[in-house]
């Protein structure tokens, strides 16, 4: 998969778009391909070595991002509430490794929600982190 990889911290021209292995479900976890991000301050700030570029350039690759917007790809098991297919939102993994500037991304069942249209659509029941 393709994804935005910060190799050393500056300006937007420090995104290198690279060629890397797509990530796959944990226990747990759910896999999104991404449709949507948002950037936020707290993207930018990283990319130019400061926020959280330090704690995630422990761990590399860098890939910024934390807002997501998708369709499942595939669950990990004891996963409950998603299956393939479903429009998915979240913001995922903060302040860990979000990785959203990436075509897929793998995070825990509890950092995605249903999207509202889906929601409506479906007759399954709601999460059951939602009241």
């Amino acid at each position: 998969m393709k994804a935005y990889i910060v190799n050393e911290p500056g300006g937007v021209e420090k995104l290198q778009l690279q060629e890397i292995d797509k990530p796959a479900p944990k226990a747990g976890e759910v896999l999104v391909k991404v449709k949507a991000i948002s950037i936020n301050p707290v993207d930018v700030k990283t990319r130019e070595g400061k926020a959280l570029y330090k704690q995630l350039s422990e761990d590399p690759p860098v890939i910024p991002g934390w807002d997501i917007s998708g369709v499942v790809e595939a669950v990990g098991e004891d996963v409950m509430v998603f299956k393939a297919g479903d429009e998915v939102f979240g913001m995922v993994n903060f302040p860990g490794h979000g990785r959203a500037y990436a075509e897929y991304v793998a995070a825990p069942e509890a950092h995605w929600h249903t999207n509202l249209q889906t929601f409506r659509t479906t007759k399954r029941p709601p999460p059951p982190w939602l009241p």
